[in-house]
């Protein structure tokens, strides 16, 4: 019987390990598609706003526009100097449902 007692003890402690493992690579994993994320959201930003150089004024202002109507948090909007709404993201809600207008293109859609 202590054998056997050791053998579950082994199997147990090899069992709990890979777990752990399985843990950290879960964790590593998370952080790394954080990391992308932040990446790609840093690159369109570059590019558009590279892009933006390139339109007329009108252009620009609809495209800048149109962009920063989808920017519905206060702390956001009054980081980049937009004017905050009362509605807090309420336009952009009703927008998604439906109701919706003539908006231009952004300037790299294709």
């Amino acid at each position: 019987m202590p054998k056997i007692n050791a053998k579950i003890e082994d199997i147990e402690r090899k069992i709990e390990q890979q777990r752990n493992r399985l843990k950290d690579l879960k964790a590593q994993a998370t952080k790394q598609e954080r990391k992308d994320d932040a990446r790609r959201k840093l690159l369109y930003g570059a590019a558009y706003l590279t892009a933006l150089e390139t339109l007329s004024a009108d252009s620009r202002r609809r495209s800048h526009d149109r962009v920063a109507s989808h920017i519905t948090r206060p702390k956001d909007r009054a980081f980049l100097g937009l004017p905050i709404h009362e509605d807090s993201g309420q336009s952009r809600r009703e927008g998604k449902a439906g109701v919706g207008g003539d908006t231009p293109d952004l300037p790299f859609e294709g």
